[in-house]
């Protein structure tokens, strides 16, 4: 007996697959075949979640993904929406049309659940383009007890500004103009996918490694404490997986080792999670699996150390990069780290100019570009400690 909701239900699903493997294959050339795949990856998990458990992370419905991808169909074929007059992003009334704010939300949570930075980071909202907040670099405070009419001495307690200034993110992608007129649910969580793992991916690159353009990383800020190894320890492969982590926990206090971890390239973490001792055996627990740290709504960790979970994160120096007198990997509370979210995220289209090395008029294509205001600023130092090689 022909059974009409399960014919529907393959058609879909064959259509859908047919649907992922174009955007794939036309993201590839627009930035690679690695991140591409990601995208599909966390595209897929959507699904799998909204299979398992009825709702997706989004929050959104499927109309509403359906809506979402039709307001970028709208936006690039504007014969049923009127574009402003000038795109200035910079102007709050000028800057191209604004993505509905339920689908902004969405693809913020879409990066905090890829993304080390944006799941850890403490997040403040910025009305304005630049925030002043405290940044206390000065030792912790004790107090003191009072004798029998005694005046207590004045604790003098030392703030830094940490100024979150709020700077334009962008993400240009190109699609067929064929492909972006079939506006379907799929389609949508195409774009919110892809625009998640996008920030969160640059989020983790400014977080750690920024050197000031724009945005002052773990690795270079000034006040950071840094924890160079042994002498004689060049090489990040000299990294001695017990002894060196003691000493990386020993240099946060207490109060903010709560919710501490370690950070280091995936390469690197694969060599220290197999380190022996002389008798061959492993230092690490089960290698390095995690024994009781659960998953906490965003990436999954690696493994852990000492009972401290573990993160990769791909922008921190592979094991390749190994030399003397070079900074790797990262212990600290992410907590510290401020995150400033300004105002609205605007789509934007081109119809011609260079996408991906070839002009996108003469291809048949079209260039969405997403732009978001954010900004990142280390607010307490000394949750934080960078592990650096030895200069000799």
């Amino acid at each position: 007996m022909f059974d009409l909701k399960q014919f529907q239900q393959e058609l879909g699903d064959e259509i859908k697959q047919h649907l992922d493997d174009s955007l794939q294959e036309r993201l590839k050339s627009l930035i690679g075949e690695e991140r591409a795949s990601i995208v599909r990856d966390a595209v897929e998990e959507l699904r799998i979640e909204r299979a398992v458990l009825g709702r997706d992370k989004t929050g959104l419905s499927d109309a509403q993904k359906t809506d979402f991808a039709i307001f970028a169909k709208a936006v690039a074929f504007p014969h049923s929406v009127k574009a402003n007059e000038a795109m200035i992003s910079e102007q709050d009334s000028r800057g191209g049309f604004l993505v509905p704010t339920e689908v902004a939300s969405a693809i913020l949570r879409i990066a905090a659940s890829v993304g080390v930075a944006m799941s850890q980071c403490t997040k403040w909202d910025m009305k304005s383009d630049e925030l002043d907040i405290p940044s206390y670099t000065g030792s912790f405070l004790e107090g003191e007890y009072l004798g029998v009419d005694a005046a207590g001495s004045v604790t003098g307690i030392t703030f830094k500004s940490a100024r979150l200034i709020a700077k334009k993110w962008q993400l240009a992608f190109a699609v067929g103009n064929d492909l972006l007129a079939d506006a379907t649910s799929a389609v949508g969580e195409w774009l919110l996918a892809l625009a998640g793992e996008a920030i969160a991916n640059m989020a983790d690159k400014q977080v750690f490694l920024g050197t000031g353009n724009p945005f002052v990383g773990i690795l270079s800020h000034p006040d950071v404490t840094v924890q160079a190894l042994g002498s004689g320890n060049t090489g990040f492969g000299n990294y001695k997986v017990v002894d060196d982590s003691s000493d990386a926990i020993a240099n946060i206090e207490e109060s903010v080792l709560d919710r501490a971890a370690f950070y280091f390239s995936r390469t690197v973490w694969a060599k220290i999670r197999v380190q022996k001792d002389t008798a061959g055996n492993y230092l690490l627990p089960q290698s390095g699996l995690i024994q009781n740290n659960p998953k906490n709504g965003g990436p999954r960790p690696a493994g852990e150390i000492l009972g401290f979970p573990v993160y990769t994160v791909r922008h921190l120096p592979a094991f390749s990069a190994s030399a003397a007198n070079t900074k790797f990997g990262v212990f600290g509370n992410l907590q510290a780290i401020a995150y400033g979210n300004k105002g609205d995220m605007r789509l934007e289209k081109y119809n011609s100019g260079n996408f991906g090395g070839k002009e996108i008029a003469l291809a048949d294509q079209m260039a969405m570009l997403m732009r978001h205001r954010h900004a990142f600023a280390v607010a307490l130092p000394a949750a934080l400690n960078v592990i650096k090689t030895s200069a000799v």
